[in-house]
């Protein structure tokens, strides 16, 4: 049976979208208004949803039942996404209570709710695939391969968004069905991290060699940073310093990031074991790279630290922890702080990240590489009374003789103080380094 997609409430444009994203697959749109308890038991019978996607304008209680409604009928967890104005994300917590998993504030960005829409959607479909229980000896045969073919899928979904929507054509046609399960797919190893938002485990694939890691929020609360993280790198996929993501799995209505598990060390434990000033530059040049592509798909990392940048053995960066990341249009209804004091630029300080931001981080960590310390240090467990937002960091050439001229006035403008004297994201950064320092990488810099 086809998989269905319910519109409830959508606008004429917002429908019109929607269905321009499914033509590749083989999946129905069904749209309905007002939907209550009275009369509409009949929508979910027989109907295999793979998602709901409402649109509320009414009143904060009729909305709210009516996504209470659609969550008590659906028979599996089927994720729901909710399209809201700005002036109703003072009833967000309400609709979240209600059953909505994620949310989208109109006016609508077509390219970023493409993204958060394919993710939804994926997990949507291998919840309805792994409904039937235990998978066929056929279909365990088959999950490499379908794995791959997923991968190339994916691949071409983020060319066509990033290329513009107008490519989602039926000559394109991709009608592939997630065929791998989710559940009972991933057996726990042991716990690498814990925090306030969730745990971080290592991870094997029953019945193959190889781990992952798994990302699982501890409560159904963070689903909308997990899923934007999702989103997020989706996005990114076509880099090779980004860490791959290898499905979400929605489980116990909380939905979790299965991720490449990146075997190397930190960039602080490598820096522990003295590394070479050619080493150190092609670090910082694969580093700046990375968030110069971030940037320039629209998005902020937020927490640039060296605890989020992995050194495989190789040489090889991989660029850890998209869960403070955010899309450029994206609107938070908190605005709190995001990220880590060290290497947090003044304006992240009072919830007011930019590209820009991300820039200050860079050249905390250039910074570091050149003299070997931090441009500014406060005490984590004064966060967040009494920090010094007056940050002047001293010219590294007063720290080392040896400093090149040209190298400490990229980092010094990287640590304005003022987001529009810097850099003002990282392609500008890498462009200014790559024409001032043109052997930057062969070790004469740093």
């Amino acid at each position: 049976m086809a998989e269905t997609l319910l519109m409830v409430d959508l606008k004429e444009s917002e429908e019109e979208l929607v269905k321009r994203l499914i033509t590749p697959f083989e999946i129905k749109a069904k749209s309905v208004k007002a939907i209550s308890n009275k009369g509409c038991g009949s929508l979910f019978d027989s109907q295999n949803i793979s998602l709901v996607i409402i649109h509320v304008d009414q009143a904060t209680n009729k909305s709210t039942e009516a996504i209470a409604f659609i969550k008590s009928m659906l028979t599996e967890p089927i994720p729901i996404l909710v399209l809201l104005s700005v002036n109703q994300l003072t009833d967000l917590e309400s609709y979240i209570r209600a059953g909505a998993d994620d949310y989208i504030v109109m006016p609508i960005d077509e390219d970023s709710f493409a993204m958060r829409f394919y993710v939804l959607l994926e997990c949507g479909q291998a919840i309805l695939q792994s409904k039937s229980g235990k998978i066929s000896d056929k279909a365990n045969k088959q999950e490499e391969k379908s794995y791959q073919q997923d991968k190339d899928v994916w691949r071409l979904i983020v060319g066509f968004v990033q290329e513009g929507l107008r490519f989602f054509t039926p000559k394109y046609q991709l009608a592939r069905r997630l065929e791998r399960p989710i559940f009972n797919k991933w057996r726990l190893v042991s716990k690498i991290a814990a925090g306030s938002d969730g745990t971080i485990w290592l991870v094997e694939e029953i019945g193959k060699e190889g781990v992952a890691v798994a990302k699982i929020p501890n409560s159904s609360q963070t689903n909308i940073n997990s899923l934007r993280s999702a989103a997020v790198l989706k996005r990114l996929i076509f880099h090779p310093n980004i860490v791959e993501l290898i499905e979400v799995v929605k489980d116990e209505d909380k939905f979790i990031l299965i991720q490449e598990y990146v075997e190397g060390v930190t960039l602080w434990e490598a820096l522990s074991s003295n590394p070479s000033c050619k080493e150190k530059e092609q670090i910082a040049l694969q580093l700046i790279s990375v968030i110069a592509y971030s940037h320039d798909h629209k998005i902020i990392h937020r927490d640039i630290k060296p605890d989020n940048i992995m050194i495989m053995a190789d040489g090889r960066l991989k660029l850890l922890d998209f869960g403070s990341a955010k899309e450029v249009g994206w609107i938070d209804v908190c605005g709190s702080p995001e990220g880590t004091l060290n290497f947090m630029a003044p304006e992240q300080l009072d919830g007011k990240a930019s590209l820009a931001s991300d820039v200050w981080a860079l050249g905390v960590i250039l910074y570091l590489f050149a003299v070997n310390r931090l441009p500014f240090y406060q005490d984590n467990s004064c966060y967040p009374m009494d920090i010094e937002t007056d940050m002047v960091a001293i010219l590294p050439s007063k720290i080392r003789a040896d400093m090149p001229i040209e190298l400490e006035k990229i980092i010094m403008r990287c640590l304005e103080k003022i987001p529009k004297n810097r850099y003002q994201n990282g392609s500008e950064l890498q462009e200014a380094l790559l024409k001032r320092c043109p052997d930057f990488g062969s070790g004469i810099y740093l």
